[in-house]
């Protein structure tokens, strides 16, 4: 099953299927989501919006 991960500092995503992933942009390790992908892509853009700034440090 693919998981989605956030990155905490510039808010990008990756799915994947293991664990422990580091952002490309930022270099830092992203943040596992409490969403999984085959949820993630019925999300409309508001709310994966609103899961993006969960996950992300301002």
């Amino acid at each position: 099953m693919l998981k989605v991960y956030i990155c905490p500092k510039c808010g990008r995503y990756r799915f994947v299927t293991s664990q422990n992933y580091t952002c490309y942009k930022c270099n830092c390790d992203m943040t596992l989501t409490d969403v999984d992908y085959e949820n993630y892509i019925e999300l409309d853009q508001e709310k994966r919006t609103e899961l993006t700034h969960k996950y992300t440090v301002n």
